[in-house]
């Protein structure tokens, strides 16, 4: 069963994800806690925000919102954010044609319905504070208001909120009782 999609009269690939979970997450700038309330305010500002293999590089000043960006690296868009209380999921539409021309890895994963790590790209606002983070107390940075600018799909590199934690491409999990579950609203294939 293929879940494919048209979108500007292209085909797309309308898959789950996971693109990030409460907690703390070592960022490009440092670790950052991700609260429950910032995670959910930032929804209807990821709807329509470009989806891209990797981050954009530092000189093209780390946003995605360029013509060198969307030419190299722009595989789709996020569409559908919801947040559950714990997690900010969405629909990634990826653009059939693009992800073959970008790297087709990505799209073997949705293929094979493989899980595969993302990252968000956000500017960051929020105040330091005395947090618990890895066994110890550390000063950092958290977030009370986020910007999205891309959700970047990472094919062979691992995620500040990685798989592990809960995150990804193909991933909409949820718990039933103390069983987990796999449940996607819009399936790989």
């Amino acid at each position: 069963m293929s879940n494919i999609r048209r979108l500007e009269d292209r085909d797309h690939y309308v898959v789950s994800m996971v693109m990030i979970t409460v907690g703390v997450w070592s960022g490009s700038g440092g670790p950052v806690k991700y609260t429950a309330e910032s995670l959910r305010n930032s929804v209807p500002y990821w709807n329509g925000k470009p989806i891209v293999a990797y981050h954009p590089r530092i000189y093209d000043d780390g946003y995605a919102g360029n013509p060198e960006v969307f030419s190299r690296q722009r595989i789709g868009w996020v569409f559908n954010t919801a947040f559950d209380g714990n997690r900010l999921m969405a629909e990634a539409w990826i653009d059939v044609v693009r992800v073959n021309e970008v790297d087709g890895r990505i799209r073997d994963s949705i293929i094979h319905n493989k899980v595969m790590e993302v990252s968000t790209g956000l500017a960051i606002e929020g105040e330091e504070s005395n947090v618990e983070w890895n066994g110890s107390v550390a000063r950092i940075l958290v977030a009370s208001k986020l910007t999205p600018d891309h959700l970047a799909v990472l094919p062979d590199v691992r995620g500040a909120c990685s798989v592990a934690d809960g995150a990804g491409l193909c991933r909409n999990q949820f718990v039933v009782g103390s069983v987990n579950m796999v449940q996607p609203l819009f399936p790989c294939y």
